[in-house]
C-alpha cells in the first residue's frame, strides 16, 4: 500500500534544481549590478563633441550659366 503524502512533501524540488535556480538568480543579480555600475560610470567614460555643420546656403555658390 502506498503511504499518503503530505502537501509539504509533494512540493519539494530536487537539490540540483534548487542549485540551478540559485545560480540563475545570482547571474541576474551580477548582470544588474554590472549594468548599474556602467550607468554610473557613463559620464566618465563617454564624451561627446558637437561640431556645428556649415549651412547649405553658405557652402553653395551660384553656378554661372
Amino acid at each position: 500500500m502506498n503511504k499518503p503524502q503530505s502537501p509539504h512533501e509533494e512540493s519539494r524540488i530536487s537539490k540540483s534544481a534548487a542549485r540551478l535556480l540559485v545560480g540563475i538568480v545570482t547571474v541576474f543579480a551580477l548582470v544588474a549590478i554590472y549594468a548599474n555600475v556602467q550607468k554610473w560610470r557613463r559620464d566618465k567614460i563617454e564624451t561627446a563633441i558637437f561640431i556645428p555643420a556649415e549651412s547649405p546656403a553658405a557652402s553653395a555658390s551660384p553656378s554661372p550659366r
